[in-house]
């Protein structure tokens, strides 16, 4: 029903106005059959109601179709005005002789009028009735093109989110790509002994690259499993010139996130963490799980010499991750960036 009234189809358009029609002779005729005291027939209210609903009806197919649009649109007011009432006049003679005259004289030759006695008043108190028609189809236009119109704007607003999202997601990728070959490589180099168990979590990590974070969601474990096996790729290149630590607390069974929410976070304390100072780096990872509220923290420290320069570059890589929760999770989470004196703070409050 609801999209009978909205549809833009020929065939909806069509039995809207129908209806429409139908259903306002309908009920002045019942009105006018109610109120006679001549006990006229109520086929023969319908037939003179339908007859007068076409002029008025007329009045409002022009006024809503051609002159609004050519001329209240553009706002020339004035103009409208002037034809409005002119249309109005016009209509109102053809209905009266067409109606009062020809109509009448063939259904109640004793109920007719006579074209003499049209006048000036009498047009227009009928101009004014007929108005009653034009107010009620101006007030159905306006609200199914108001709903039309939010309707169409909210779904350019999703696409819009869609498309921004998915440009986030292919900047992320390549970045994502090159880091973890350029811990391969690293390893291969400085500790070609891992080298095997390298490529095996670093195969996991592309297949959860280009297949699983393909989705909009994912299991947490899965995101959690990616973090570790990228923490251990960072492990193994870094050694024991890095301390770094993942805690994982409650359960993690059918919770389900946006894929790279969590990492994109925990690769940026690697590459600005780590990658500014390796000799004496820490990094310290938290997931905590309760019902359904995520709590993530993500710590790293920041050298002295480098400290203005590297927050300001991880605060600018996290902008991407920063821009998708607040397209993903727009009213269900709350995150918080911190920077103390060597130390670099993330904390994410997420409802799942």
């Amino acid at each position: 029903m609801f999209k009978l009234l909205v549809s833009q189809k020929f065939f909806h358009k069509v039995v809207r106005h129908l209806f429409l029609f139908l259903s306002m002779v309908l009920l002045f005729s019942w009105v006018a059959y109610s109120s006679s005291d001549e006990h006229e027939s109520f086929l023969k209210e319908v037939a003179m109601v339908s007859t007068n609903a076409l002029f008025f009806f007329g009045y409002a197919y022009l006024t809503v179709y051609l002159l609004i649009p050519k001329f209240m649109v553009r706002r020339k007011v004035i103009l409208f005005i002037l034809l409005f009432l002119a249309a109005g006049l016009g209509l109102s003679i053809l209905k009266f002789v067409f109606s009062d005259y020809i109509f009448f004289q063939a259904i109640a030759p004793e109920s007719a009028s006579t074209v003499s006695k049209l006048k000036l008043s009498a047009l227009l108190v009928n101009t004014k009735d007929m108005t009653f028609i034009v107010a009620i189809f101006a007030l159905v236009r306006f609200a199914r093109d108001h709903y039309i119109l939010e309707s169409n704007i909210l779904e350019l607003q999703r696409k819009s989110l869609e498309a921004e999202l998915k440009l986030i997601e292919h900047q992320m990728d390549p970045h994502v790509i090159f880091n973890n070959f350029n811990n391969l490589y690293s390893i291969s180099i400085y500790r070609p002994e891992y080298l095997e168990s390298t490529v095996k979590k670093l195969k996991s990590l592309l297949h959860y690259l280009f297949a699983d974070s393909k989705s909009s969601e994912i299991l947490l474990s899965r995101e959690v499993e990616m973090i570790q096996n990228y923490m251990g790729m960072e492990k193994l290149r870094y050694g024991e010139r890095l301390n770094s630590t993942f805690k994982v607390e409650g359960r993690l069974e059918g919770i389900t996130i946006a894929p790279l929410i969590l990492y994109s976070f925990v690769e940026n304390c690697y590459v600005h963490g780590a990658g500014e100072d390796p000799k004496n780096s820490w990094i310290r990872i938290e997931v905590k799980v309760r019902d359904s509220r995520l709590t993530f923290k993500a710590a790293n420290s920041v050298s002295d010499q480098h400290d203005l320069k590297r927050s300001n570059g991880q605060k600018g890589t996290n902008e991407n991750s920063v821009r998708r929760l607040e397209l993903q999770y727009p009213n269900s989470h709350r995150l918080t960036i911190r920077d103390k004196r060597n130390e670099h703070i993330v904390e994410l409050n997420l409802s799942l």
